[in-house]
């Protein structure tokens, strides 16, 4: 099996229900590992979904490839709140323009917390199948929000996919492909 890490290549804030609470502030920042982030500003209910879309390592995916599975990876700066209460992270695969599919998974993050947080897996294709045309589409991505019940800010820092594949155009390789 081959693999493809990516970062995305664009990143957007916008609202669909229920996530239609802050903004994100600067959403391109979560497109690469700079330290600079993306930051959800204070709330006390739902974020925007900060929408990344377009794998900027898509060329190297051969038109050939059968999806085994699909990884998202969100590296976190932090997560700071003002009293208890649950912090709960909605991740979403997108096909197309805004087309949420398959199973939306869900990922409990503590307050003050940072670090690297994986959903998916190398045989996890989120409950929806997946053709090499869709993964190379420039709306191919990832949707992430927040819930919190007390007032909350969420700092990420980069959100990138790994896309586990088999070539089926004849090559059999194993490719390891890195775009950052």
């Amino acid at each position: 099996m081959a693999t493809l890490v990516s970062n995305f290549s664009t990143a957007k804030s916008y609202e669909v229900a229920p996530f239609t609470g802050s903004a994100w502030g600067n959403p391109s920042n979560a497109l690469t590992s700079n330290s600079a982030y993306t930051d959800s500003g204070g709330n006390n209910s739902y974020t925007d979904v900060l929408g990344m879309r377009g794998l900027a390592g898509y060329l190297n995916l051969p038109t050939t490839a059968a999806i085994n599975g699909i990884e998202i990876t969100v590296i976190v700066f932090n997560i700071s709140r003002a009293g208890a209460g649950n912090i709960t992270g909605y991740f979403n695969l997108v096909k197309a323009t805004d087309n949420r599919v398959g199973t939306q998974k869900t990922l409990g993050f503590p307050a003050g917390s940072g670090g690297t947080y994986t959903l998916g897996s190398s045989t996890d294709l989120w409950g929806t199948s997946w053709t090499a045309a869709e993964i190379r589409d420039s709306e191919f991505g990832v949707d992430v929000g927040y819930f919190f019940n007390q007032f909350f800010s969420v700092q990420l820092e980069q959100v990138y996919a790994t896309i586990y594949y088999t070539d089926t155009g004849g090559g059999g390789s194993s490719r390891v492909f890195l775009i950052t």
